[in-house]
């Protein structure tokens, strides 16, 4: 094995320099691309199908199957910088100096290349020789049981053993919990940044919590995989793991106190600062308070988070990585509050972060307009309710205080999450400083109710445990060039039991040594079909992938089948067919939608079936029926067109560089498969194709709805899906014109005319019945009453309306002299009233409002107005009488108050 210190070219040795965030990414990945490490891209930082995940929170993890020998590395040494996300340290964000939620984690690796000696090695060449950092400073921690990592630091390397530290399983070994996948000892280098940065106690030293001592570097000895009751299995070869902290690294050599004061962040956070000074006036720097720098490190943090989560393809949701997201915006928002900062602003320092680390991460800067309107949303979606919530809480805490209690009840913090919108952990920090608790196991029953009425079930489901397929050989996939082909049987799986032998109507996992079966992925379902030879007859009815095997999953419809047996494996043609027409369909209606709605659509998720298409973008609104039809109308062009397709393999920076759309959402390998669709686009792609768009036959638009905030989902058919689904509609409307007596091309026409038929009609109802219900004035004037010299209308109006009574009594009160008209109806089963004083017997006493109280209280009921008009209403029609004859009782009390 080559010396992996040994460089390929002399760099830059000893620097002491103060350098930027991007000069260390830069100098980190040609130190070790110097020494034969193959550079990876970072992976996804959003892990959409994963279902033990959801975000990358380590260097290591898109290697894990490497490590366990169930996928070939991509070289036997390779170096990333890895986009994670971890919020297990949140509540310690801005307070120390070395957590963040979203990091960068800098990290070499060696699967079966250089091991513990050659790790060690590198990485003290790189802090001490090349960062130039100094050696007296530096300490080192290694597992309690290790003793060949601490014989080669103090032996080979050189530290004094005063500066060695051996530490149990919590700190020196990854990960500390146990877990299936990758594990070993590990040794970390610390950095001693001067009692400065100390708690000032008399035992502190490295261990300690306070800020004192950095860890900079973990390298982990990657040996074992772990089982639940602590066994410890090799891994296939030995292999090493490192992280180095970019953020931490860039506080050491920026000489600075807080990773938000870094350059990177510190350009996010001046942004910060000024959009706040605008909103609210005032002229703030960092530095001026503590407790206010405090809430701009944290908002700073979570804006960041935010920006790379978003850019990643998730929507603020109550779920899953969207609600991750929500819970940093939120939180950032609530910080803002502190600064004085009541109004949205966290969306106007979304730029800052294009700016500062947009050009390592491009996606930044292509999602930067969407990220804003989204992050605007949800900042407003929080403002609208978080004065009430703000109010609850505290009449929560007085409340508790005042009974000399310290817990917060599950029911009232789940109020404050499905009503107001605070994320419970929101709760519990609010709660905690105030010294309260919240009732976590109270709050989860509630949010177990609530699942259980919205028809959700209390439950997620985890993924089907697969056993360990790593000792058998990887299955080659034929399928893009052929359906059916001869192959072998290389093993059988019956539940998690590798077996040897089947039988007929067995449910079985047949994996094979070569496959036309496409595996389930990328949003195209697997392929169905038949595994035969004379002997037997398998029915694929799915097919998955697990690393680097094909799995087939089915049953034995007859005879028996054994592991070695020579087979032919054959694709259900008709159907591959019917999904390949949907898949090239979505990167049809992929380029449409980026040409109609806009550049910021990306695809966000896919169903590609062989009934439909579903797909699934980026959008801040509905697609208008106008714009669907532009996008259908397109996609059918192109149909027409025929266009060529081709597929390519190439480089990843090759294809990005070529204009090819990559998901970002997705973890590629440095070499892809390009799928080009002539003069329309070209995508990174490992689905099935048509050779050219006129196999697609037809596009046809069934429907489009949201899915979460700024996520829109479309859905299709094409091909005999699309004709029949237009000879459906074809149908519809031939039975909609029979019902209607027209001709099809009639109905918009013959709907219009009949809703004229409708409005006319209900004009005519009301004219009837206005009519059935006039009255005759004369007879109400000539049934009046005079009280005090006020000449009183108080009568029922059969068969009238409110609107009615209105007319009528404007009528009376115009022909009579200081008048009072009180008239009332049965409406619907319930009462009606209005009443109508002229000007001249408002001025002796009389009051509307009065009146109308007195009567509709005796329905049952209640009113109010002015002195000249009002109405009421009551729920009893069978007392309308004697109500209105009790109005003359009313009337004189009202006069007679007027003159005492």
């Amino acid at each position: 094995m080559t010396n992996p210190l040994e460089p390929k070219s002399k760099m830059a040795t000893g620097t002491s320099k103060i350098m930027t965030t991007q000069q260390l990414r830069q100098l980190f990945l040609d130190y070790f691309a110097d020494r034969d490490h193959l550079v990876q891209p970072s992976a996804p930082l959003v892990l959409h199908d994963d279902p033990t995940s959801l975000f990358t929170s380590a260097g290591m993890q898109p290697y894990m199957a490497a490590f366990r020998g169930e996928e070939e590395p991509p070289a036997p040494r390779a170096v990333s910088i890895q986009k994670c996300l971890r919020t297990v340290d949140i509540e310690g964000v801005g307070y120390h100096n070395r957590y963040a939620t979203f990091f960068e984690m800098m990290g070499n690796f060696s699967f079966g290349d250089y091991f513990k000696e050659g790790g060690i090695e590198l990485a003290w060449d790189l802090v001490t020789d090349v960062l130039g950092l100094p050696k007296d400073d530096l300490y080192i921690t290694v597992h309690t049981d290790d003793d060949e990592a601490e014989e080669i630091w103090h032996k080979k390397i050189g530290v004094p053993m005063q500066r060695i530290s051996r530490l149990g399983r919590e700190d020196n070994w990854w990960p500390k919990d146990r877990w299936e996948g990758p594990c070993g000892p590990c040794s970390e280098i610390h950095l001693d940044l001067g009692p400065e940065f100390g708690c000032d106690k008399p035992g502190c030293t490295v261990g300690c919590d306070c800020d004192r001592y950095l860890e900079l570097w973990n390298l982990v000895f990657q040996m074992y995989t772990e089982a639940e009751d602590g066994t410890l299995t090799p891994l296939p070869a030995a292999g090493i793991d490192t992280g180095l902290g970019l953020e931490r690294l860039a506080l050491v050599m920026q000489g600075v106190r807080h990773l938000e004061e870094t350059d990177e962040m510190a350009h996010i956070m001046d942004r910060i600062v000024a959009v706040i000074n605008e909103q609210t006036g005032s002229n703030y720097a960092y530095g001026d308070d503590g407790h206010h720098d405090l809430a701009l490190r944290i908002i700073t943090d979570h804006l960041r988070a935010a920006a790379f989560i978003r850019a990643g393809g998730v929507a603020p949701s109550n779920e899953g990585a969207g609600y991750v997201l929500r819970r940093l915006i939120r939180r950032a928002f609530r910080y803002g509050r502190q600064l004085g900062a009541t109004e949205p602003f966290l969306h106007k320092a979304i730029p800052a972060v294009t700016e500062a680390m947009g050009q390592h991460y491009t996606e930044l800067g292509e999602k930067e307009e969407f990220s804003a309107q989204l992050v605007h949303r949800e900042e407003q979606r929080f403002a609208s309710t978080l004065r009430q919530g703000m109010n609850m809480f505290e009449e929560i805490a007085i409340e508790l205080q005042q009974a000399r209690r310290d817990t917060i009840p599950g029911e009232k913090a789940f109020t404050l999450y499905d009503t107001y919108g605070f994320p419970v952990e929101l709760t519990v920090e609010m709660a905690a400083e105030c010294g309260l608790k919240v009732d976590m196991e109270g709050f989860e029953q509630a949010m177990a109710a609530q699942r259980v009425r919205s028809g959700r079930g209390a439950g997620l489901a985890t993924a089907e445990e697969i056993i360990s397929l790593a000792h058998l050989p990887a299955t080659e996939f034929v399928g893009y060039d052929t359906q059916s082909t001869s192959s072998k049987i290389i093993a059988l799986l019956a539940g998690d039991e590798q077996i040897d032998l089947a039988k007929a109507e067995q449910e079985l996992t047949v994996i094979l040594d070569t496959t036309p079966f496409y595996a389930e992925q990328g949003g195209q379902v697997g392929d169905e079909g038949i595994i035969n030879s004379s002997e037997f007859e398998f029915a694929v009815r799915n097919t998955v992938s697990h690393g680097d095997k094909v799995l087939h999953l089915g049953t034995l419809k007859r005879g028996t089948m054994q592991v070695g047996d020579e087979v032919t494996a054959a694709v259900d043609t008709a159907r591959r067919r019917a999904i390949m027409r949907h898949h090239t369909g979505t990167h049809l209606l992929h380029a449409a939608l980026r040409k109609v709605v806009g550049e910021h659509v990306s695809q966000s998720g896919s169903l590609v079936a062989p009934d439909r298409l579903r797909f699934d973008f980026t959008h801040h609104e509905a697609v208008t029926p106008e714009q669907l039809a532009e996008v259908e109308l397109i996609c059918n062009e192109w149909i027409l067109d025929n266009r060529i397709l081709s597929v390519a393999e190439m480089d990843y920076d090759e294809a990005i560089k070529q204009g090819a759309i990559a998901i970002f959402t997705e973890k590629y390998d440095q070499q892809v498969r390009t799928v080009r669709t002539e003069g329309i686009s070209m995508e990174l792609c490992g689905g099935t194709h048509v050779g050219s768009t006129g196999e697609i036959g037809s596009l046809h638009i069934i429907s489009e709805s949201s899915v979460a905030a700024g996520i829109r989902r479309i859905e299709a058919v094409t091909g005999m899906g699309a004709v029949q689904h237009q000879r459906q509609l074809a149908d519809q409307a031939h039975e909609l014109a029979a019902e209607l007596n027209c001709p099809p091309d009639d109905i918009a026409a013959r709907i219009a005319q009949l809703r004229e038929q409708i409005a006319d009609l209900s004009k005519q109802v009301e004219a009837a019945r206005t009519a059935s219900a006039s009255v005759d004035l004369h007879e109400l004037i000539d049934a009046a009453v005079v009280v005090e010299g006020i000449t009183l209308v108080s009568a029922q109006v059969p068969g009238a309306n409110r609107k009615l009574l209105g007319q009528v009594a404007d009528q009376l009160a115009a022909k009579l002299d200081r008048a009072a008209v009180i008239l009332g109806c049965e409406e619907d089963g319930t009462v009606s009233l209005v009443c109508k004083v002229s000007s001249d017997a408002v001025a002796a006493g009389a009051n509307a409002g009065g009146l109308i109280s007195h009567v509709a209280s005796a329905c049952g009921g209640g009113g109010g107005g002015k002195a000249e008009y009002a109405e009421g209403a009551g729920k009893n029609p069978e007392k309308l009488r004697e109500a209105l004859d009790a109005a003359a009782n009313a009337l004189k009390q009202q006069l007679a108050d007027q003159s005492s």
